[in-house]
């Protein structure tokens, strides 16, 4: 999923927080539940542009934590714009050293993760939704409010479709773009 067909949503109400905080779960459990299905003698196979399972396990995990940390700096006022070889470089590392990582610890670590984003979404103030974020991906600065999406639901998304085709899992494409 390319950046021009996302679909934003204003997080101004608890419907709208709800609704976003499902569809990362749903996005979340679609990736897990693949992973949980994934014989032991395949997850440490490269399949996913090269890295396995457990890698992009940590991937996704890392990323999480380096954009929820990116987050917290944005709202107290350190925008440093992250260049995406940095990002690279981190997620390279990150992957060759997780490459064969038990994947049930990885799990528990993204669950962990996703409670504290969650909670995060919950409880941000409206007040702080315009400060801006700097996404790499984008190379462009972003407010907190589209950020979380970004980080925690689009990225999500794109990897949920890569592992799908892959794995040979053809779903019917969603009714808008920002939902799975």
């Amino acid at each position: 999923m390319n950046g021009s067909n996302r679909v934003y949503r204003y997080l101004d109400g608890d419907t709208e927080r709800h609704a976003l905080i499902a569809d990362i779960r749903r996005v979340r459990q679609a990736v897990l539940q693949i992973a949980e299905s994934t014989p032991e003698a395949r997850r440490f196979e490269p399949r996913y542009h090269g890295v396995s399972l457990a890698g992009l396990l940590a991937h996704l995990y890392l990323m999480d934590r380096l954009a929820f940390w990116t987050l917290q700096w944005a709202l107290l006022g350190i925008r440093p714009p992250l260049p995406m070889d940095f990002v690279r470089v981190v997620n390279d590392a990150a992957e060759r050293v997780f490459q064969q990582r038990v994947i049930e610890t990885t799990i528990r670590g993204i669950m962990a993760q996703e409670k504290r984003i969650t909670d995060f979404i919950r409880h941000l103030p409206m007040d702080r939704f315009t400060r801006e974020v700097y996404d790499p991906t984008s190379e462009a600065y972003l407010t907190v409010e589209r950020a979380v999406q970004v980080f925690f639901l689009f990225h999500w998304q794109e990897h949920l479709a890569e592992m799908q085709r892959a794995e040979g899992i053809f779903t019917e494409p969603p009714e808008r773009f920002d939902t799975m």
